[in-house]
C-alpha cells in the first residue's frame, strides 16, 4: 500500500489571504487609468513575508517582480536604460522559470517549443525574451507592452485557477466568504459599468463578440468559487443589491401602476438577461453538494421572494408596534419591493412564453415531417405494428424530417424553471403566515395562476377562501386598543379585486368602501345559506351536548360532503382571534 500524500504546504496562512494578495495585485482601475500603486505596494510586503515563510510559486514571484518593475516606471526614479535592463532581466526570468520545468537533460528541446506547446505562452514572450537575452535591449514601448501581456496571462493562468484551493468539504471562513463577494461584486459592477456607458454612447459590440465577453466573465466568476452552490450563495445577494438588478435611481425602478421594467430601459434585454441566460446555461453543467443540478433561475426567484416575505413580516411587526430598527427600515423600502416584484412577475411570465414557443416549434416541426409518417423510435425491427408494405413505409424525406425535429428539440436551449421550481415558489407563497395581508405575494401567486391553468385549478379554491377570511376579516369587529391605535391606513399599492377564486389585479378602487366589503352579505351568508339547504333539523336531539364538546352525528341527518368540510359543505372557521391574528389588509401599508 502506497504511503498517503503529504499535503502541500504554502506560505499563506489562509485561502483569504491569497485572495486579498490577489485583489491588492489587480485592483479595480482608477478614473485616469493610472495603477492603483498602494494596493500593489500592500501586495508587494505581503509577498516579502510569504518569502520568508518558504518557496514561493513561480508565477507569485513573476506577478511581483513585474508588478515592482511597473510601479518604479511609473513613478519616475530610474532612468529609460535601468528601466530597459530591469524590464529585460524580470521577462527572462519569467520565461524561464516557466521552461526549466520541462526541459530534459537527455533530449533537450527549444525554448520556442517548450513555451508555446507546454506551458501555452504567447510566441511573443519568447522572442522577447530570445532578443533581450542574445541581442539588443528591446525597447521601452515594447517592453512595456509584453509586460502588460504578461501580467494578463498569469492573471489568467495561474491566479484566477488558484483562487479555490480549499477542498470542496471544508466550510469557508467568513472572511473567505467576504473577500469572494467582494471579487463578484467587483466583476459584475465593472460589467454593469461598461455596459451603461455603451448604451449611453450607443457603441454596443457585435453579437458574436458580446457571447464571447459574457461567456468569459461567466467562467471567470465559476473559477471564483468551489461549487455552484457556492456561486449562487455568493452571486445572488450581489444582484439583489441595490445598484445592481434594482437600480439606485427611483426614477429608475419599476412603478406600482403597471409593474413592469420599463423604467430599466435597455439595460434588461442588453445587459442583465444575456449575463443570467448564460449563468443559468453554464451552472446547469455543475452539481450541487447534494449532486443536483444547479438552477439559477429558481435560485433568484427565491432569493426574490424572500425578499417580500421579509419586508410583509417586518410590515406587520411595525403594525404591532413590536418591529427592530432593521425591520423599521425594511418595511419603507417600497420601490425596491416593487422592482423585485416587477422582476418576478417578468421572470415568471418569460418562462410561460419560452416554454409556449418551445411547443409550438415542436408542434410545427412534427406536421412538417408529414402526418403518416411513423417516429423513429416505433421503427424498430421488433415492433409487430410496422408493415413492410409499401404502403406504410416511411420515406427518406419523412425520416430526414423526423431526425431534423427530434435534433431541434434537442438543441433547444434549457427551459428556465422546471414546473417542480414553479411548485415550490407557489408553496412559499401559500405558506406564508402573512399571504392575506401582503398585495405583493398575491401578485406573485396571480401571474403563476394567469399563465399556468392547471395551477390556478388546483389552489383557486384555496385562494377563494382566503378572500372570504379577508373580507369577514376586514369588517369584524375590532378592539377598543387596536381600532384607537394610529396606525397609517393608506392604499396598498396593488390593489386586489376577488372574482371567480382570484384576485384580480386592475385599477384604483374607487371611492367608499372597497369591493370585498360591498360584497360582504352575498359573499358570506348566501353560501352559508345554500349550503344548509338539504340538513334535517337536529332540535329533536334528545341530549344537549356541553359548548365545544364532541357529539355523535346523527346518522339519519348525516350527508356526503367533501373531506375538511362541515356537514352540508360548510368550510370550518379555523382562523385564530382577533388578538392572535395579524391586522387585516386594508390596515397595512406595504
Amino acid at each position: 500500500m502506497p504511503p498517503p500524500k503529504l499535503p502541500k504546504l504554502v506560505p499563506w496562512h489562509s485561502p483569504a489571504e491569497f485572495i486579498q494578495v490577489y485583489n491588492w495585485f489587480y485592483p479595480e482601475p482608477t478614473e485616469d487609468g493610472a495603477p492603483d500603486i498602494r494596493s500593489q505596494e500592500c501586495a508587494l510586503r505581503r509577498v516579502k513575508a510569504w518569502e520568508a515563510r518558504g518557496k514561493l510559486p513561480h508565477a507569485i514571484d513573476s506577478t511581483a517582480s513585474f508588478m515592482q518593475v511597473v510601479i518604479r516606471d511609473w513613478t519616475g526614479t530610474l532612468s529609460d536604460q535601468e528601466l530597459r535592463l530591469m524590464y529585460s532581466m524580470v521577462f527572462i526570468r519569467f520565461v524561464n522559470g516557466y521552461v526549466d520545468g520541462f526541459q530534459s537533460s537527455k533530449s533537450a528541446k527549444s525554448i520556442a517549443y517548450l513555451a508555446v506547446e507546454k506551458v501555452g505562452m504567447p510566441i511573443s514572450f519568447v522572442e522577447l525574451r530570445h532578443t533581450a537575452t542574445h541581442d539588443y535591449l528591446p525597447s521601452l514601448t515594447s517592453l512595456r507592452r509584453e509586460t502588460n501581456e504578461a501580467i494578463g496571462w498569469l492573471k489568467e493562468n495561474y491566479w484566477d485557477k488558484q483562487l479555490v484551493p480549499v477542498r470542496l468539504d471544508e466550510t469557508p471562513s467568513e472572511e473567505m466568504l467576504s473577500a469572494m463577494t467582494d471579487d463578484v461584486r467587483r466583476i459584475i459592477e465593472a460589467y454593469k459599468i461598461n455596459k451603461e456607458k455603451q448604451i449611453e454612447e450607443n457603441n454596443l459590440s457585435q453579437p458574436k463578440t458580446e457571447t464571447h465577453i459574457v461567456g468569459r466573465l461567466v467562467r471567470d466568476l465559476i473559477k471564483r468559487c468551489r461549487s455552484g452552490d457556492e456561486l449562487l450563495e455568493t452571486l445572488v445577494p450581489v444582484l439583489l443589491e441595490p445598484g445592481m438588478l434594482v437600480p439606485k435611481s427611483k426614477k429608475s425602478r419599476a412603478s406600482g401602476r403597471d409593474l413592469s421594467l420599463h423604467n430599466l430601459g435597455r439595460m434588461v434585454d442588453l445587459c442583465w438577461m444575456p449575463l443570467m441566460n448564460k449563468l443559468h446555461h453554464d451552472l446547469r453543467n455543475t452539481s450541487s453538494k447534494d449532486g443536483e443540478a444547479v438552477s439559477f433561475w429558481a435560485r433568484l426567484l427565491n432569493d426574490m421572494l424572500d425578499k417580500l416575505i421579509e419586508a410583509n413580516n417586518a410590515a406587520l411587526a411595525v403594525a404591532q408596534f413590536r418591529a427592530t430598527d432593521e425591520e423599521k427600515a425594511a418595511a419603507k423600502t417600497g420601490s425596491y419591493l416593487i422592482t423585485i416584484l416587477a422582476w418576478i412577475k417578468y421572470l415568471i411570465k418569460l418562462n410561460y412564453d419560452q416554454q409556449a414557443s418551445a411547443r409550438g416549434r415542436a408542434t410545427h416541426s412534427s406536421a412538417s415531417s408529414g402526418s403518416n409518417s411513423p417516429s423513429l423510435s416505433s421503427l424498430s425491427v421488433n415492433s409487430p405494428t410496422i408493415s413492410t408494405s409499401s404502403a406504410t413505409r416511411p420515406s427518406v424525406a419523412a425520416l430526414a424530417a423526423q431526425l431534423v425535429a427530434e435534433q431541434t428539440l434537442a438543441n433547444q436551449p434549457p427551459v428556465m424553471l422546471d414546473q417542480d421550481d414553479i411548485l415550490d415558489l407557489v408553496e412559499a407563497c401559500l405558506t406564508n403566515s402573512g399571504l392575506h395581508v401582503s398585495p405583493l405575494i398575491r401578485s406573485v401567486l396571480n401571474t403563476v395562476i394567469e399563465a399556468d391553468a392547471d395551477i390556478k385549478e388546483k389552489i383557486g379554491p384555496l385562494l377563494k377562501q382566503i378572500d372570504q377570511r379577508i373580507v369577514s376579516g376586514s369588517t369584524s369587529s375590532i378592539p377598543a386598543a387596536a381600532a384607537n391605535s394610529t396606525i397609517p391606513t393608506p392604499t396598498p399599492p396593488i390593489v386586489a379585486d376577488a372574482r371567480g377564486g382570484v384576485w384580480q389585479e386592475g385599477p384604483a378602487l374607487a371611492a367608499g368602501r372597497p369591493p370585498q366589503e360591498q360584497r360582504q352579505d352575498e359573499d358570506t351568508t348566501v353560501p352559508q345559506e345554500e349550503a344548509m339547504e338539504g340538513v334535517e333539523d337536529t332540535s329533536a336531539a334528545p341530549a344537549t351536548p356541553a359548548v365545544g364538546a364532541w357529539t355523535l352525528f346523527e346518522e339519519e341527518a348525516w350527508r356526503p360532503c367533501p373531506m375538511g368540510c362541515l356537514p352540508g359543505g360548510i368550510l370550518p372557521d379555523l382562523t385564530f382571534p382577533w388578538e392572535m391574528d395579524p391586522p387585516a389588509i386594508a390596515r397595512l401599508e406595504v
